[in-house]
């Protein structure tokens, strides 16, 4: 469990866009069903095998990883049956990543494309064992799934800040376990990575030529 003060947000509004962070990086790789390798710089590298619904990373660069700036990202495209070769790292659930790329990103906000009087259902509970979570994210999980209504009204209901049903919710949507029921997703289509280090062997070419 993760305790936030979150008043200590800095003034920046309350959504944030997937696009900066490790969310929209990870879904390309997804929607496009390709296997990829991010190089975090500092913060370490993460494999994605989309083709295995896994990823193999070590869990205390995840945290950093997920609220990097995107743009640092180097992205490399794995072959389809890219097997890990590193025997240190257990393979985890991809939507496992999906949460914790949205609950470290959003820090009490919310990401573009949810809103606060969107009427929220919790159709799968997190695995509170395995996942981050706020101290009343059960809470939240209980009214969702029984209770669909909006974050807006959820977070009065319950007595706690806002800033936590956002990050609730954020994750929680990252990861496929709840939906807008009164409001389509906003979700376009994203291209597929291309290979950056021929990119770069290319770019270099034509400098030279």
């Amino acid at each position: 469990m993760v305790a936030r003060n979150y008043k200590d947000l800095e003034s920046g509004g309350e959504s944030f866009s997937p696009d900066n962070f490790l969310i929209n990086t990870i879904k390309r790789a997804i929607s496009n069903s390709q296997n990829i390798k991010i190089d975090g710089d500092s913060f370490g590298e993460l494999v994605v095998l989309s083709s295995e619904g896994e990823y193999f990373c070590d869990p205390d660069n995840l945290p950093g990883l997920c609220v990097a700036n995107a743009s640092k990202f180097k992205v490399t495209i794995l072959e389809k049956g890219f097997r890990n070769s590193d025997t240190n790292h257990v393979g985890r659930n991809i939507d496992e990543l999906m949460w914790m790329a949205g609950f470290y990103a959003s820090d009490g906000r919310l990401m573009e494309g949810c809103y606060r009087d969107d009427v929220v259902e919790v159709m799968f509970w997190p695995n509170f064992t395995r996942l981050p979570s706020t101290p009343n994210s059960m809470r939240l999980a209980s009214l969702l799934s029984s209770h669909p209504t909006s974050i807006a009204l959820a977070h009065r209901f319950l007595r706690i800040e806002k800033e936590e049903a956002y990050q609730f919710y954020t994750a929680a949507r990252c990861a496929g376990l709840a939906r807008s029921i009164n409001r389509a997703p906003e979700e376009p289509p994203l291209k597929p990575h291309r290979n950056q280090a021929l990119l770069g062997l290319l770019l270099n070419k034509i400098a030279g030529i």
